[in-house]
């Protein structure tokens, strides 16, 4: 579903304006549920949604009636909740995703991408030099999960390895040729 279809899904649900559904929405990180719920939540208890009216009985119908709706630009704790909403969901993300450390097709180690990207905030540079020491001893690396992320890190790493090996066996004929 595109965004301009939730859009337009939540302004038939709570009959609030265009622009009220959307900033709902990114306020919700594009979660319908969250975003009514907000909007449920800004609306007075003693009125409940209103649902809209329409000239014609087809969906596709602008509704003529549309319910007040204040306007509210959300404070400090509804943007650190969202912040830390979003947080949470790239968090389940990332621990669905590994990195496979393989030697001669056998798994050495397993690592979570979060704990992979902790790792690298707190000191980047020691797994940039383990992983370039890994490629050039023979080491592969490969993300398991889903997503095009995993994919496009499997095929530079692919292409980084081919690379790496390329490069000692060119380092070992012209060290055997002396």
């Amino acid at each position: 579903m595109t965004r301009l279809e939730m859009v337009e899904k939540i302004r038939e649900k709570t009959g609030v304006t265009y622009e009220e559904a959307r900033e709902a929405l990114e306020k919700a990180n594009w979660d319908m549920l969250d975003a009514i719920v907000s909007l449920e939540k800004e609306k007075p208890a003693a009125e409940p949604f209103e649902e809209p009216v329409y000239v014609h009985e087809n969906e596709a119908a602008r509704p003529v009636k549309k319910s007040a709706r204040r306007v509210s630009n959300g404070d400090i704790g509804d943007k650190i909740a969202s912040a830390l909403r979003w947080i949470g969901n790239l968090i389940k993300k990332g621990e669905g995703s590994h990195l496979e450390i393989a030697y001669k097709d056998d798994v050495v180690m397993e690592i979570s991408l979060v704990s992979l990207i902790l790792i690298f905030l707190i000191s980047w540079w020691l797994p940039a030099i383990l992983i370039v020491v890994g490629l050039f001893t023979g080491y592969k690396f490969r993300v398991t999960g889903s997503g095009a992320a995993g994919r496009i890190v499997n095929n530079v790493s692919a292409k980084a390895s081919q690379k790496a090996d390329e490069f000692v066996n060119k380092m070992n004929e012209e060290k055997e040729e002396e």
